[in-house]
């Protein structure tokens, strides 16, 4: 009889730790979006706790491979898919492309430089090498050191095309300088964390990150440099009024990418990420939610 009730025991524990057990979801890709989804993941976790939300980071190429190689159930960049890339998902089942955000791209410096303000124009030279002074774009005598994120990167692809290439300025401009390349004598980080922690340690450095991750989670480590297209136009910063006003000219989407015919769970945590909740998070994290007409700037206040 004892063996008996020890045996049922035993089997009503593995049951409970089976029913426990909650389900994986693997989210990889952009590291801009990487402390926002975090966030928003931990939301969730209270909503549902039969799901596991895990974020990956390694860049927006990275989460578009894995999702190709069916090694993440999520994809987050900060770029949009290129056609190719389109096609191939679409072979692959029920593809799913969903605008969550928007993001600022800050151009960053060490809070004790003082240039003041820089046009598309002068950061595109700086970043190629052209210019190596600080003097020549208003600040203190001194050389430049340009910081790179790696070439999985979407951040890194979108400020490639759009301000070293100056594609930002037009098509004319653009065909000018597309074969324009970043300086050989750049370093190259991983992460926007590593990007931070470098600039704070290196007064001549310049680098560029999304805005939440300069002016939430690195604040304190960079200063974000007032920015103009054109010089013509207003110098702003890349802040969420700004970017949802027009202000602020250096944004782009921040986007989730999915097979739809992979799991109930997969169009679950969408639902929720594009809900009041989940939008009001992606805004206190630093970025402009994707529903533009409801933009309430004074969320991310404390």
């Amino acid at each position: 009889m004892k063996q008996k009730l020890t045996l049922l025991l035993l089997l009503f524990t593995v049951l409970t730790v089976a029913n426990c057990k909650k389900e994986p979801l693997l989210i990889t890709g952009s590291e801009t979006m990487h402390t926002m989804l975090n966030v928003i993941a931990a939301g969730y976790a209270k909503k549902n706790s039969k799901v596991e939300v895990t974020v990956q980071g390694g860049g927006s190429f990275e989460g578009i491979e894995k999702l190709f190689e069916a090694k993440t159930d999520i994809a987050a960049s900060s770029r949009p898919l290129t056609p190719e890339e389109q096609t191939q998902f679409e072979r692959k089942g029920r593809f799913e492309n969903v605008l969550i955000g928007y993001d600022g791209i800050a151009v960053v410096v060490n809070p004790a430089n003082t240039v003041p303000k820089l046009t598309l124009e002068q950061v595109s030279k700086i970043f190629s090498g052209e210019t190596k002074d600080w003097s020549q774009v208003g600040g203190k005598p001194g050389p430049i050191h340009v910081v790179l994120r790696n070439d999985k990167s979407g951040t890194a692809d979108y400020f490639e095309t759009h301000i070293l290439r100056q594609r930002d300025l037009g098509e004319k401009e653009y065909q000018t300088f597309k074969k324009k390349e970043f300086t050989s004598d750049s370093k190259v980080v991983a992460d926007n964390d590593e990007m931070a922690d470098l600039i704070e340690k290196d007064a001549a450095a310049i680098g560029f990150m999304g805005m939440g991750s300069a002016q939430i989670q690195n604040k304190g480590k960079v200063r974000a440099v007032p920015y103009s297209k054109t010089g013509k136009d207003p110098f702003v910063e890349p802040t969420i009024q700004n970017v949802s006003e027009r202000k602020y000219k250096l944004s782009r989407g921040l986007y989730l990418f999915y097979l739809s015919d992979r799991g109930k769970k997969i169009d679950e945590f969408i639902t929720y990420i594009t809900s009041e909740e989940g939008q009001t998070m992606v805004l206190k994290s630093g970025y402009l939610r994707s529903t533009l007409s409801t933009v309430e700037v004074e969320a991310i206040k404390p």
